[in-house]
């Protein structure tokens, strides 16, 4: 693993962990016939992973994986799931283990994501069955699923195509794509950026936690 790459992922533990400490709250609950450990966290989304990090992937299961796309993953996200988590504490409810699928998805990994920044994938108009259908199954190519934030709404990373390595926000509803941008910088948000920004404004005080990607795209 590259030098500055190695540091960037120590850096996100280490604020990971900064963040547990000053979010996640524990009480015993009283049951009368037992005790049950119950959590509190002020992050959305934090109470599901309540930042537990899943050990590193299985390699075997990795290689598979990687046969079925066709390539290799994206740097960044490859070196987290090896060197540091498959699945568990991160943006939204937690990231999801490597290839698992939401929405009973059929992804069609071994082919490309077509759509790119400057040609992402529009909201379909209500009513507009067909279109919805079509859409989905573009989506759902060259793709995997990264987070949940609720609601039918989802963090996608891009594995095959011209948007390769960088994270969408996508709307089952409305069966919607579109890359997520940096605040500052404008440029569609990689794996470890993506961490980064929810994990800044979790921490920052001055600033509102992210309740979701989509108020980035």
């Amino acid at each position: 693993m590259e030098h500055a790459l190695a540091n960037r992922i120590v850096q996100i533990r280490s604020e990971l962990d900064r963040l547990k400490a000053a979010d996640l709250e524990t009480t015993i609950i009283d049951l009368g016939d037992r005790e049950v450990v119950g959590y509190r966290c002020g992050i959305h989304g934090a109470s599901v992973h309540r930042y537990e990090l899943g050990a590193p992937v299985n390699l075997n299961e990795l290689a598979e994986f990687e046969r079925r796309v066709g390539a290799r993953l994206p740097l960044e996200y490859r070196e987290w799931l090896t060197q540091v988590s498959d699945g568990g504490a991160g943006p939204m409810h937690g990231v999801f283990p490597l290839a698992e699928e939401a929405e009973d998805a059929a992804i069609d990994y071994a082919a490309d994501f077509s759509f790119t920044a400057e040609n992402p994938c529009a909201p379909v108009p209500e009513g507009a069955d067909a279109r919805w259908s079509q859409n989905i199954e573009r989506i759902y190519r060259g793709m995997t699923f990264l987070a949940d934030e609720g609601c039918g709404m989802y963090n996608l990373l891009i594995l095959r195509g011209p948007a390769s390595g960088q994270v969408w926000w996508h709307s089952y509803e409305h069966a919607s794509a579109t890359p997520i941008l940096h605040p500052e910088t404008g440029r569609p948000l990689t794996f470890l950026d993506w961490y980064e920004l929810w994990l800044g404004r979790a921490l920052d005080p001055s600033q509102d936690q992210v309740g979701s990607f989509g108020e980035f795209v």
